[in-house]
């Protein structure tokens, strides 16, 4: 079994990260062909952020929640380039992800936007 998600508590308890709002995927938007317009805007998708970070009880309108935020997301992106250069990755899905890691960088400043 690969790793979960999963969060300490005090005690030394773990309990999972649960989905949330229901969503199956994550509904971001990398690039599309143009063929494929996206109904999704930029709120939508740091809403869809949010809704993560608020079950956990912060938020991405706290600076230094959003500055993490980006350093991981950033870190996810190195992770995929580091996958596309093993041979993991083709091309055209170090490329998808890739887009979806700039996506998740970007979102704290479309919440700020809306609060």
């Amino acid at each position: 079994m690969g790793p979960s998600l999963a969060r300490d508590e005090p005690g030394g308890e773990r309990h999972p990260i649960r989905p949330v709002s229901g969503a199956d995927v994550i509904p971001l938007r990398p690039s599309l062909p143009a063929s494929v317009p996206s109904s999704l805007t930029d709120q939508q998708v740091a809403a869809w952020w949010e809704s993560i970070f608020q079950d956990m009880g912060r938020t991405l309108t706290d600076e230094q929640t959003a500055e993490a935020h980006r350093v991981t997301s950033a870190g996810f992106g190195l992770l995929i380039d580091g996958a596309r250069a093993a041979g993991v990755l083709t091309e055209s899905q170090a490329e998808y992800l890739s887009a979806m890691a700039v996506e998740a960088v970007r979102a704290p400043d479309f919440v700020a936007r809306r609060t």
